[in-house]
């Protein structure tokens, strides 16, 4: 079974699939089929029972794709609808989507990814109101599929701010890079990733491979433009040349990876990690303008008007 956040479950819609619930005993219980209304009536009723998913079949997965793609599309779109309930879709939605691709991913995965993240691309673009809740919607976890959400979402945001109008820039290309930036990551053991003590000189060099795997990955799975290609090969480069996988100095690292870099270095910083506690934003920014002598001083200060109040 694969479990589905109510947070994706359209409230104007129906039920994608057949929904499920788990019992007490841990088994599946048909909760709802599919067609039927589900609105927020339905998920009020599931939260006050502390239920935060449902789960579909595994072999429903690619359909409902598709219906996010569909409806976080149409919610993007519709002039009706606050810049708050998109971000909070585009939030969840994303999420959702990169749990499954680190899960398992498959090309077809892969480029459903992409599909979705168009329109979540879209409104990062168009809406600053909406920019400004998902910075805020951001959550501080660990996990890889949340640590590349919300590394998307900043980076994006940030491209727009320093690109500003220049359409030489394609977000859309740019926003798979960022939040793809660390596919590779899915072929590193758990028991690295998690690990709570400072890594041997092998698991370093384990985890140092992921770019080049992300960039493998991307290639089997038959996208792989040219910004793609630059984000997942060279967001761990740094100017004197100790970055990886080829150690990259000064103006041999490309602007796009800069960017990514920087969102990284603040996400990483704000989150709860095994090895370190979370710092505020404040705090974060701080280190970042203060310490990080290599990072592009005018990238800075665009990605801390990201932070400033309207």
């Amino acid at each position: 079974m694969f479990p589905v956040d109510l947070a994706c479950l359209h409230p104007e819609s129906f039920a994608p699939c057949d929904l499920y619930k788990k019992s007490e005993e841990k088994d599946f219980v048909l909760f709802a089929r599919r067609g039927i209304p589900f609105d927020n009536i339905v998920k009020s009723v599931l939260k006050e029972n502390c239920i935060n998913q449902l789960y579909i079949k595994k072999d429903e997965v690619d359909e409902y794709f598709d219906y996010m793609k569909y409806e976080l599309t149409q919610l993007v779109k519709n002039p009706n609808a606050s810049s708050t309930s998109k971000a909070n879709a585009v939030n969840a939605t994303c999420k959702e989507v990169l749990k499954k691709v680190f899960d398992e991913p498959r090309s077809f995965f892969v480029n459903k990814a992409i599909d979705i993240i168009n329109p979540a691309i879209n409104l990062i673009v168009s809406d600053d109101h909406a920019v400004r809740h998902l910075v805020q919607l951001t959550s501080y976890d660990h996990c890889t599929y949340i640590h590349s959400t919300n590394v998307g979402i900043f980076s994006i945001a940030l491209a727009r701010i320093f690109f500003g109008a220049n359409a030489a820039h394609d977000m859309n290309k740019l926003g798979a890079g960022f939040f793809l930036h660390d596919l590779g990551k899915c072929k590193i053991p758990l028991e690295i990733i998690n690990k709570t003590g400072p890594l041997t000189e092998e698991e370093r060099t384990v985890v140092k491979r992921h770019p080049e795997e992300g960039y493998r990955l991307l290639m089997e799975s038959g996208y792989s433009t040219e910004e793609t290609q630059i984000i997942v090969l060279q967001h761990h480069e740094r100017d004197n040349g100790t970055g990886y996988p080829n150690g990259l100095k000064g103006g041999e690292i490309h602007p796009y990876a800069r960017i990514c870099r920087l969102a990284d270095i603040y996400e990483a910083l704000t989150s709860e990690r095994p090895y370190h506690k979370r710092r505020t934003t404040f705090e974060a920014l701080k280190i970042i303008k203060e310490q990080m002598s290599d990072v592009d001083q005018n990238l800075i200060s665009c990605f801390i008007n990201l932070f400033v109040p309207s």
